[in-house]
């Protein structure tokens, strides 16, 4: 019985991830509107101003990629990683960040925003304070390898198929 609700319940996610609807253009770009933005937010309080930099601008370019935004995500990627200059604690970040701004292609972008995800994970989970940051997973992304991001807020917005399918994923970890 257990294994039926289970695979009841997953058959239900994979089913509404593959009914999102599907668009040429992001609506973002129809309209200007942030596809990115949710209801609520929730804050986070790091051990150092780098830090606090660091997490502002991982959702900087999350949220171009949420958009469907090549030119912004190449722009935040940039800023992040000149922000990292001369950190050595963080050239691994900024060298993911790097590849980010110098990809030809939004779909290069995401792929290289899997590494910035989790060498920008391991940084904040050290130097969070206070407050929440969601880990949330997309198992469809890259045909069927899954892939995560973070969040600040508890609501799906998805980075690796912005309009075509934000909001699948689900939050996996509430990271405190």
């Amino acid at each position: 019985m257990k294994k039926i609700l289970i695979l009841l319940a997953l058959g239900m996610f994979v089913f509404s991830c593959k009914n999102e609807p599907k668009h040429k253009v992001a609506p973002a770009q129809e309209n200007n509107k942030d596809l990115n933005v949710t209801k609520k937010t929730t804050a986070a309080n790091f051990s150092s101003g780098e830090a606090t930099q660091l997490y502002q601008d991982y959702l900087t370019v999350k949220a171009a990629l949420v958009n469907t935004d090549m030119a912004s995500a190449k722009k935040a990627a940039s800023k992040l990683a000149k922000n990292l200059e001369g950190k050595e604690a963080y050239q691994n970040v900024r060298m993911v960040a790097s590849l980010i701004a110098g990809a030809k292609d939004i779909e290069k972008q995401r792929e290289f925003f899997v590494g910035l995800n989790e060498q920008t994970t391991v940084v904040l989970k050290a130097a969070l304070d206070s407050g929440k940051i969601y880990q949330q997973y997309c198992p469809m992304a890259f045909e069927g390898k899954g892939g995560y991001w973070l969040s600040n807020s508890n609501e799906v917005r998805n980075p690796y198929f912005g309009d075509v399918m934000l909001a699948c994923g689900e939050v996996t970890k509430e990271i405190n």
